[in-house]
Formats: C-alpha cells, sequence, structure tokens
C-alpha cells in the first residue's frame, strides 16, 4: 500500500525557531511533514529541517504513523555517510514537536521533474545516476539498511548532476524493532512483486524499484500502470512491461538488459547486489563512449573530406592528419593564438571566419578552409599576428608539429604542399603572415 497521507499543516505559521535552529524560511511540504530551511552557526552549514505532522494530525492513526517514520529516521542520524546518500545531521523532539535535520542541498530538484515523455535525460546521464544510486544502495544494505521506497521523487538531483538519496521514513532496519511499520510498503508503482505480496524483504527489492525508476527515466513511462491499485498490483506480481526501445527507441540494447534484470519478478534473478548493477552500467556507460567516440571521428573525418584545404589527400592521410589533431571551438570574438606567443601548432578552419590582426590593426580574413600557423615551421619562431574569431563562433583543427612528425612520410609531404601552397597564395593576394 502506498504511505498513507497525513493533514496538511497549510494553516500552521512557520515557527521562529525548531530545536536549536532559528528558522529562515519554509522550502517546501509534503505528506508527513513541512521542511525549513535554517543554518547550524557550530558547523557553518544550512540545513534542512523536517517538522513531522504528528500532534496536528487529528486522525490518531495517521499521526501514529507519523510518529513511527519520526524515530525511524532519527535512528539513522549518523549512521549512513555516503556522498549519495542525505545525511542526517540531528533528531529531536521538543514540547511535541518532532523534527529531523539533514543537509540542505541548494537548487536541488528531485528526478519527478524528468519522468515525462517530453522531458526526457539522456541517456548517458541516465546510467550515471543509477550507476551512483545503485552504489549508495549497495552501501545502505551493508550496513543493514533497505530503503524500501526508492521512486524519482526520493533521488534528488543537484545543480551539479550529483544525486543524493532521501526519505529513510519507511526503512528496514536489520535487528531494529523501530523499522517495524505496519501497512506501509512503499509507493505502489515502484514496489517489488515481493513487497506488493507482504513478502520478507531483501536488499534486492530495492534494486527492483531503483530498476523501475531507470525505466521510467529513459521512456518517460512508469514499467507497469493500471486504472486502479488492484490492477496495478496485479501487474506488478504477473505481467511483463513493454520493452523499452519500443517506447525509446534509442536505448540501446545493453541498457534495456539491465534494466530487465532489476525488474525480475524472482529476486534470486535480479543482480546479486547494488555492486553488481552499478557494475553492468559501467561496462554500458564505457560500451556508449566509445561508440560515441567513433561516432564522433567519423564525422569529423567527413566534415575534413569537405574541406578545400582535403582535397587533395587520400581516405588514409585524412586519418593521419586526424589522429595527429583535436578540434576545438570558439565563441564569438574570442582569442586562438596570440601576437609574440610560441605555439608549434597548425590551424585548419572548418567552420566561421576569424581575424588576422597585427600591431593592434585588422589586416584579414581567413574563412573555412583556410590555413595558419606558418611559424610552426620555424622552431622557436614567435607568432607575428593575433587570431580572433569574427562575430561567430568557430571550429577549428589544431594539428600538433609533434604528431604530425609521427604519421607517414607521404602524409606529411602532402600537408606541408597543400599547408604551403595556401600560403604562397594568400601572400601572393595580400602579403597575410601569421
Amino acid at each position: 500500500m502506498a504511505r498513507p497521507e497525513v493533514a496538511t499543516a497549510a494553516t500552521l505559521s512557520t515557527p521562529d525557531k525548531i530545536g536549536k535552529y532559528v528558522i529562515i524560511n519554509e522550502v517546501g511540504q509534503g505528506s508527513t511533514g513541512r521542511v525549513f530551511l535554517s543554518h547550524d552557526p557550530y558547523y557553518g552549514r544550512d540545513v534542512a529541517i523536517k517538522l513531522y505532522h504528528i500532534e496536528a494530525d487529528l486522525d490518531p492513526a495517521r499521526a501514529r504513523v507519523a510518529r513511527k517514520m519520526f524515530f525511524n529516521e532519527a535512528h539513522m542520524v549518523g549512521k549512513l555517510q555516503h556522498p549519495n546518500i542525505l545525511p542526517i545531521f540531528d533528531a529531536g523532539d521538543e514540547q511535541g514537536k518532532y523534527y529531523v535535520v539533514t543537509e540542505h542541498v541548494h537548487g536541488a530538484r528531485t528526478l519527478s521533474a524528468y519522468c515525462r515523455p517530453d522531458n526526457l535525460l539522456p541517456v548517458e546521464d541516465v546510467i550515471e545516476i543509477i550507476f551512483k544510486c545503485a552504489r549508495a544502495l549497495h552501501y545502505a544494505h551493508s550496513r543493514g539498511v533497505i530503503h524500501r521506497d526508492i521512486k524519482p521523487s526520493n533521488i534528488m538531483l543537484t545543480l551539479d548532476n550529483d544525486v543524493r538519496i532521501i526519505d529513510f521514513g519507511i526503512a528496514l532496519v536489520k535487528d531494529s524493532e523501530i523499522s517495524r511499520i505496519e501497512g506501509i510498503a512503499g509507493s505502489p508503482s515502484y514496489m517489488s512483486p515481493e513487497q506488493v505480496q507482504s513478502e520478507d524483504l531483501t536488499e534486492r527489492s530495492d534494486l527492483y524499484s531503483l530498476g523501475a525508476v531507470a525505466y521510467e527515466l529513459l521512456t518517460g513511462f512508469r514499467p507497469f500502470r493500471g486504472n486502479n491499485l488492484s490492477k496495478l498490483l496485479h501487474q506488478i506480481v504477473y505481467a511483463s512491461p513493454p520493452p523499452l526501445h519500443s517506447l525509446r527507441p534509442e536505448v540501446p540494447e545493453e541498457l534495456e538488459a539491465a534494466v530487465m534484470v532489476a525488474l525480475q519478478k524472482s529476486p534470486a534473478k535480479r543482480h546479486a547486489n547494488g555492486m553488481a548493477f552499478a557494475a553492468a552500467l559501467t561496462r554500458i556507460y564505457q560500451q556508449l563512449r566509445k561508440r560515441s567516440m567513433r561516432i564522433e571521428r567519423q564525422e569529423q573525418f567527413d566534415l575534413m573530406r569537405r574541406l578545400r584545404f582535403f582535397h587533395d589527400f587520400s581516405h588514409e592521410e585524412i586519418w593521419e592528419i586526424l589522429r595527429a589533431s583535436a578540434w576545438q571551438d570558439y565563441a564569438p570574438g574570442e582569442e586562438i593564438v596570440r601576437e609574440g606567443e610560441l605555439d608549434e601548432r597548425f590551424y585548419i578552419l572548418v567552420s566561421g571566419s576569424v581575424r588576422v590582426v597585427t600591431g593592434g590593426r585588422h589586416v584579414g580574413t581567413l574563412t573555412s578552409g583556410d590555413c595558419f600557423g606558418e611559424s610552426s615551421y620555424v622552431r622557436g619562431a614567435r607568432r607575428n599576428a593575433t587570431i580572433e574569431a569574427s562575430d561567430a563562433p568557430v571550429t577549428l583543427i589544431r594539428v600538433s608539429a609533434t604528431l604530425l612528425e609521427q604519421a607517414s612520410a607521404a602524409c606529411q609531404l602532402r600537408f606541408n604542399k597543400v599547408f604551403l601552397r595556401s600560403l604562397i597564395q594568400r601572400l601572393q593576394s595580400d602579403g597575410r603572415s601569421t
């Protein structure tokens, strides 16, 4: 069953102080409490204070659940110290006010924002997020804690795209009676089959829930959807979710397989633990990066073939130049090389145009397919002109003279011939040299 909602406290005023913490302002509300921002002067850090709805709730059963959840989270103070788990610093009960103090992450949002088909994260970002969550869960499991409520709204994404798992209010803690909250099992759409059937849970139940989160982040849809709770729970136990690629064709086959392992009905068929899940994601990420690099290199090769500079080069010679080069983008007006500097690289314009400036005077413009950097032919020579991007973005190929020396003799000869021919043509036109 889903966590029961408790009465909201929208009509309650913001307290001036909770425990030793002076309240700055309210930053959020949930079904179990209100969250306030404060500052801990002793440690010099901002903190979030969750004030539970307990005495404010007129329903004794719901108040009892909220009290149980408070003690459960309070039991976690200092217990889980992991960079991807929101730390709980303090907890207290003052004059009927039950509160928990955690790290306050400025600007963080939960993954719920990225579970819509029209607002999905890149596949590689999803892999990184789930990887971090899997490692964090492995850490918690190794300390006898099963979260039991992994879902997008319980995973925060920071401004620098780091991850925090939050809300251990219904976690199961080994050898602790505090965590036995009757009637609380998690959020239905992310519950494992064994949760649905009220069976004993292992850490693999959390991995199932994490698999369900991964499925939703990748496709914008939950693995199972029913128009009533009974139908939803029946699907979780007996049905298979639609293949991920049917909802998002670019999801790699290897990634789909890893997510489907996490969503296996039988816990024994899922990943052995969080580290095993994370390891599978690492291999997939590395494969995607290699594939992405191959695609990027092919695209660069195709662009180079179309540049007039490379019209006389063979395919193999273009690949040799590509291996000896790096591509660089410049913003409008950005300086590329500076007059008087040492620089052993050759430059070829892929797109955009650049200004040639000598002694502060604009003396010319170079465009796509042009080259510069002829001073690289003379060891220790300094640039006699400044090159800067014009009024639009510029993409350049920077060819290392040192790496070029490792290319075949035929490739070096071809490069020098074309480069010097371009230089001579430019000098004959206007006398420019860079």
